[in-house]
């Protein structure tokens, strides 16, 4: 009778030594000791890192208390301006911003609007420590810019007129910058004791594109400079370019007019037809 049976096939002696070695190597105490070191190094990064951009942020929050208003009705150098914003087209919001434009930015934001052309925020700076704080910068951090979805423009007129603002922001830009306005020609930076504030006005334009952005304050504290950053309750100032005109005017009380059309509250926005006299 015929045997069937194979050989056996040879096994590769070198490769399995090899990885015995390296297996003995990292359970050895060299191999134990490098390992440790490895993976202590990596932690410490971590740690160091996360706990360095904690401290950053902590150390001029000890210092300065800083508080934003974005509602232009609410700021003294805007509250005279009219206010414009932009929804996405279709948008049906069942109330309307209400009477006077107090609580018109509140409303557009409520209901998925952002400023529209520019935004004006109000920023305070208050000192709390027992020493004197320097604030020796500002700077503008544009996290998003993307193309703007279809909109449609609303405003809440006003007959005021507009008053200066000290700092400027062009959007617009591919680095944008800050540009205080002082009226006595003196760069940005100033400095605050305990309980002293220091109230600047920011108004951010934009024409080509939306922004989701925020600005970043340098605070100085006996020698020790620390970065804090000033946005809008945790998450980025939005801002997008004007619609096209014709856009919806809020009456105060329960109508949008465009042109030669109304709209109800209650009704979707859609873009209002120019006036049969306008030429563009």
């Amino acid at each position: 009778m015929t045997s069937t049976n194979q050989a056996p096939q040879p096994q590769d002696d070198s490769a399995a030594g090899e990885k015995k070695q390296w297996r003995e190597l990292l359970f050895s105490l060299p191999g134990l000791i490098v390992t440790t070191v490895v993976v202590g190094v990596a932690s410490w990064a971590v740690t160091y890192l996360t706990t360095a951009m904690e401290t950053w942020g902590k150390d001029a929050e000890s210092v300065v208390t800083v508080s934003v208003e974005t509602n232009p009705a609410k700021i003294g150098g805007f509250s005279d301006q009219s206010i414009v914003g932009v929804v996405p087209i279709g948008t049906r919001p069942a109330t309307g911003p209400g009477g006077g434009c107090s609580t018109f930015h509140d409303w557009l934001t409520k209901n998925g609007g952002v400023d529209a052309g520019k935004s004006k925020l109000q920023v305070a700076v208050q000192g709390s420590a027992s020493h004197q704080v320097q604030i020796n910068n500002l700077r503008v951090i544009v996290v998003k810019r993307d193309k703007p979805p279809p909109t449609v423009g609303l405003t809440c007129p006003s007959a005021g007129n507009a008053n200066l603002r000290p700092i400027d922001i062009d959007l617009d830009q591919a680095l944008p910058r800050a540009k205080y306005k002082a009226t006595d020609g003196r760069p940005f930076g100033f400095t605050v004791n305990k309980g002293e504030i220091e109230t600047f006005l920011v108004t951010a334009l934009a024409k080509h594109a939306r922004y989701a952005w925020y600005l970043e304050l340098d605070v100085t504290s006996e020698g020790k400079t620390s970065t804090l950053r000033v946005d809008n309750k945790g998450k980025p100032f939005r801002t997008a370019p004007l619609p096209n005109p014709p856009m919806w005017s809020w009456d105060y009380n329960s109508t949008w007019t465009g042109s030669d059309q109304r709209l109800r509250v209650g009704e979707a926005f859609i873009q209002p037809k120019p006036s049969k006299g306008s030429t563009g």
